[in-house]
């Protein structure tokens, strides 16, 4: 799916930081990045990139936003963000999800599947992708410690506290310098006009293998 440009790209899933981007050409055209969180520093961010890049917020034609897994908190407030920019003058807005870009990227630059793309969650848990033989990617759960080194499989992550527990872990290069490029080939983005947080405790793997959906 190609990028509608310019395009304005918001990454509020860290907790401690939040990036915001001008995409046009295939390529930044602006970028900034602040240490406080989405709620503090969306709309001075927003106002900066646009600045430097010569835009008004009208002249935006989509959006995109990094839907995590990460901050709920936010991932929210980015998303409520656009959404009410697309109210006001209705743009497309694209979401991805950071384990898919991870495992992506990784991909394209040769290592060898299977792996396991593995961020920090909640409580010493582990927010984990899982590509198989065949490339297929799984959907993003959330893992005790244990239960990723059940897998045995080459770990992949940003999080230098993963190098401490795993073996065979491969440290990534963050991706956000390429996302330009694989936005532009139409790869990573789907369109969502209504963009939520994702949730990988909705498909938390218990210690019986089963998956845990509410109270079911």
């Amino acid at each position: 799916m190609a990028l509608v440009e310019p395009c304005l790209v918001i990454d509020a899933s860290a907790r401690d930081r939040l990036r915001v981007g001008v995409v046009q050409g295939g390529r930044w055209v602006s970028q900034v990045e602040s240490p406080e969180g989405a709620l503090e520093a969306t709309s001075g961010c927003v106002g900066d990139v646009l600045k430097s890049a010569g835009l008004q917020l009208a002249d935006v034609q989509s959006f995109a936003l990094n839907i995590g897994p990460g901050s709920m908190l936010g991932i929210r407030v980015a998303a409520l963000t656009v959404r009410a920019w697309s109210a006001l003058k209705p743009r497309p807005i694209y979401v991805w999800e950071s384990l898919v870009a991870l495992a992506t990227v990784a991909l394209d630059r040769g290592v060898k599947a299977p792996f396991v793309v593995v961020a920090e969650s909640r409580l010493k848990r582990w927010n984990v992708l899982e590509v198989n033989a065949q490339k297929q990617f799984s959907a993003v759960a959330e893992c005790e410690t244990e239960q990723v080194k059940q897998k045995a499989l080459p770990v992949l992550t940003l999080a230098d506290e993963a190098l401490k527990i795993f073996s065979g872990v491969i440290k990534l290069a963050d991706p956000w310098a390429d996302l330009p490029k694989y936005f532009a080939e139409g790869r990573l983005l789907k369109l969502e006009p209504k963009p939520e947080p994702l949730n990988a405790t909705e498909d938390f793997a218990l210690w019986s293998g089963e998956r845990h959906r509410g109270n079911s």
